[in-house]
């Protein structure tokens, strides 16, 4: 009887009123990075729950600069131009119809040969019209720079070659789900390099433009939706190798080009052999008769791939991995698109309007004639029917349906006033939280969310400890994994680095690869930073040798980490634009702690501090002086030390009676007593042959004893690498 009565005090025009302003704030709020991010996780969503598209009758495939091209041929990356030249002839003798190559080609070969190299590419270039080339607008972020246009060099250009551009348009989450049709610079349009193939492969002349109409492009007869400025959206036909894919080598191998003794075969031009059932080359298979070959890079040191909707696959055996998508594969996607016409295209404007006008009356009508339980579940039930219309317009009229605007106007219209307020309220702590609650302990995120003003941007000078962490040669050890080995060995080793960070009060600023940077003494200020960053970096080597331990018996590569710590003044505080930024620390003392990481590998240790990090620890930690030292780039020099233990642990006796001797040594070399100093270390040696700081002053004693560093020398090691 109650809920009945409210009802009758009810307003229609408070009702109306709720509804607009549920829109209006919809609408406001849908354009904000959080949810603009969500927008496009739930856009890949739908590709995923729509599959792979079939492109079986795709004239599209790749022609891969992959591992074993690289392998087989006399020459390692980067190539002659003339392997480029005698593949397009070949190509070309097999039938296709054109050829992109996604190189950027933009000066001369300088290598001994080069020129004749260019001159092999350019004849070929000048011989076939239906090849184009890579070029790229480079687009600055500093103000006072020029956007620069990168044509293919010009020896190439002179052969009447076509080129397109390269470049994608990447949204606010990294991803590329967006492709460039063409661009603008210095008020003439140049097309894409997907659609320079697109008007080969058509008959198109090349001087056909790409004209602006504000919803969609056109490319002569060919409409084309647009999504912004001159980007569409890509509707991918799949994840990363949903195109056929020849290595560059099977088209490069025939009898005229000499290839590694053992990859020699001759493959391309081999006729084959019906009777024995060996298959007929390339040249005569009929299989790239009438294609549209792109040429790119899918190796992955040269970091040409990108995430994109179909990051996230399962492999085989059922489980999720990350696969990123090479630019060449990104530009056969856009391609196939513009192919099968099968493009996809947003829910104009005005539809989108009326859309959340309808669902604010459908919400209003709920709440005014349902009682409560049965109105939250029909609510529900609206939600639930508007992803799943969302979904069907996506898979069957290839139409986008923006989700999070919608879903909003439901929620605010139901709460009204109520609801509006909780919900800009928690978008604020969803930002903080999602800002900072994987990077610093929980008791620091409550703080920041109990004074917000902390997130504005701008620095103070405050003095803290900074950390850096790396993995000891994991170039070498990334290049023997696959992606998928490598992800979850970097993960399982980040995750246990973070959380030991996370545990004693740092904070996590930014991972770079394997890489971490940490700080101690913020957001908030604490006595004991050095201590705790101290204490840290010990737990982490010894969680280390834990997973070292475990990855021995799983057969995985032992990782080691050199930490470097360093304490000072650091300009602290949130770094960047409003919308998007970054709470991190700049200053001399950060630069410091990253050059003391580095400086580990001179001296085989894995921690070591700086002299202003000491004269807070030193009184808790076991330690030892390591050298005095000037970085790269500062004049004045710096004494540095090994962290040892922690100083409630125990030493043993024989390691206690070790570093007796090595600081004996130390006092020698300080005093240029090179025998003296050569019997300390010795001694120090023989008690633990492995430790690398005596090996290290062993050596130099005995080069110092033959060769004098001479009067004037300060005892300073300079460290010319970073």
């Amino acid at each position: 009887m109650a809920e009945k009565t409210h009802k009758h005090k009810e307003k229609p025009i408070v009702s109306f009123t709720v509804a607009i302003i549920a829109i209006l704030i919809a609408l406001f709020v849908g354009q904000s990075t959080t949810f603009i991010s969500l927008e496009h996780d739930l856009l890949d969503y739908r590709f995923k729950l729509r599959g792979p598209l079939d492109i079986s009758e795709s004239p599209v495939l790749i022609l891969a600069i992959d591992d074993q091209s690289d392998e087989s041929t006399p020459s390692r990356w980067p190539w002659p131009r003339e392997y480029f030249a005698h593949v397009i002839e070949n190509l070309n003798d097999a039938g296709v119809k054109a050829i992109g190559i996604d190189v950027i080609f933009e000066q001369a070969d300088f290598s001994l040969g080069g020129s004749q190299s260019d001159q092999r590419l350019a004849d070929a270039l000048r011989q076939y019209k239906n090849v184009v080339l890579a070029g790229k607008l480079v687009v600055p972020t500093g103000r006072a720079q020029m956007v620069t246009l990168v044509p293919p060099y010009e020896k190439f250009l002179n052969s009447g070659v076509k080129w397109g551009l390269v470049s994608f348009d990447l949204d606010e989450d990294g991803f590329y789900r967006r492709y460039l049709v063409g661009q603008s610079f210095n008020d003439s349009v140049y097309a894409s390099f997907a659609v320079d193939l697109f008007k080969i492969y058509k008959d198109l002349d090349p001087a056909t433009p790409v004209e602006d109409h504000g919803t969609y492009f056109t490319i002569g007869p060919y409409h084309i939706p647009k999504i912004n400025s001159y980007s569409s959206i890509i509707n991918y036909s799949g994840p990363s190798g949903t195109f056929p894919r020849y290595s560059f080598d099977t088209v490069l191998d025939d009898e005229d080009f000499d290839m590694i003794e053992e990859y020699d075969m001759d493959s391309f031009d081999d006729p084959g052999d019906p009777d024995i059932g060996l298959p007929p080359g390339l040249l005569h298979s009929g299989d790239l008769k009438g294609k549209i070959v792109l040429i790119g890079s899918m190796v992955q040191e040269h970091h040409d791939d990108f995430p994109t909707p179909f990051l996230e696959v399962r492999d085989e055996e059922g489980r999720l991995a990350q696969i990123l998508t090479y630019g060449v594969e990104i530009h056969a996607n856009m391609l196939q698109m513009l192919l099968s016409e099968k493009y996809l295209s947003q829910l104009p404007y005005i539809w989108e309007v009326l859309t959340l006008l309808i669902l604010s009356v459908l919400v209003f009508l709920i709440i005014r004639y349902l009682p409560t339980f049965w109105g939250l579940f029909t609510v529900t039930f609206l939600i639930i029917a508007f992803f799943f219309t969302a979904f069907v317009f996506f898979s069957n009229l290839s139409t986008i349906v923006d989700i999070i605007t919608p879903v909003l106007t439901i929620f605010m219209a139901y709460g009204g006033h109520t609801v509006y307020r909780y919900i800009l309220s928690q978008h604020e702590r969803r930002m903080i939280t999602g800002a900072f609650s994987h990077y610093v302990p929980k008791k620091v995120v409550d703080q920041i969310l109990a004074d917000p003003d902390k997130l504005a941007l701008g620095g103070e000078e405050r003095e803290v400890t900074v950390m850096f962490t790396d993995v000891a040669g994991f170039t070498s050890i990334s290049e023997k994994l696959s992606p998928s080995q490598l992800v979850k060995l970097l993960n399982e080793y980040l995750t246990e680095m973070t959380d030991t960070v996370l545990a004693h009060e740092g904070i996590i600023d930014k991972y770079e690869g394997d890489a971490i940077m940490a700080e101690f003494g913020v957001p908030v200020p604490s006595t004991d930073h050095a201590k705790m960053a101290c204490q840290t970096a010990l737990v982490m080597q010894k969680k280390l040798t834990r997973l070292r331990e475990k990855w021995k018996k799983e057969g995985r590569p032992e990782l080691r980490a050199r930490i470097g710590i360093n304490t000072g003044v650091v300009i602290v505080g949130n770094m960047g634009s409003r919308d998007v930024f970054d709470y991190t620390v700049m200053g001399d003392a950060v630069n410091l702690g990253s050059r003391l990481e580095g400086a580990n590998k001179f001296y085989g240790t894995y921690i070591m501090i700086s002299e202003f990090t000491y004269k807070f620890v030193k009184d808790d930690f076991y330690t030892r002086e390591l050298d005095l030292i000037r970085v790269k780039g500062k004049e004045q020099p710096i004494k540095v030390f090994e962290l040892i233990a922690s100083g409630q642990d125990k030493l043993s006796d024989e390691f206690s009676k070790m570093l007796a001797l090595y600081e004996k040594g130390l006092a020698h070399y300080k005093a240029l007593e090179w025998n003296e100093a050569i019997d300390s270390f010795e001694a120090a040696l023989k008690l633990f042959p492995e430790d690398t700081p005596s090996q290290e002053y062993r050596s130099r004693c005995i080069e110092y004893k033959f060769n004098s560093p001479g009067p004037e020398w300060d005892g300073v090691t300079v460290m010319k690498e970073k």
